[in-house]
């Protein structure tokens, strides 16, 4: 469930970054010419609607995955463990393939890495967690005949 939350937490702050962010100004720190930054800046305006409102329906999809884990795991249905563990897998490699890029954003970097850090360390936690004995005894006791 803290996956969740932190998750959520981390969409919320990229949906308020993108809201608020000075693209051209973002790009022109980066060396661009001005008037590239500026046409740049202004297709990111363009697409500001479309990128907060795919944002939203993408942490709201992906909460739903997550509340459903939750519910069905505590009814003891296995393959929300298994839900669990993918779901935490996925989020931790997109976080790490998202990371280098997050020094584009100025001072939002700080707060993307440190939720983004105790994100990843609770999805670890999770990993180690549904892979101790009551899983492996689960697993155990499936015995499959030919």
């Amino acid at each position: 469930m803290a996956s969740g939350v932190l998750y959520t937490a981390l969409g919320v702050v990229v949906t308020v970054m993108y809201a608020t962010m000075d693209f051209a100004a973002m790009y022109q720190r980066m060396g661009m010419p001005a008037e590239d930054a500026g046409q740049i800046g202004t297709m990111f305006e363009q697409m500001r609607g479309v990128s907060i409102a795919s944002g939203v329906m993408a942490v709201a999809v992906l909460v739903g995955l997550y509340v459903m884990e939750y519910v069905f795991l505590s009814k003891g249905a296995n393959w929300a463990r298994i839900l669990g563990i993918v779901l935490a897998v996925l989020s931790a490699v997109t976080f790490f393939a998202n990371l280098f890029g997050f020094w584009l954003y100025g001072q939002w970097a700080i707060v993307l890495i440190t939720i983004g850090v105790a994100f990843v360390a609770v999805n670890i936690a999770w990993v180690v967690s549904a892979f101790r004995a009551p899983l492996r005894d689960w697993f155990a006791a499936q015995r499959y005949t030919r």
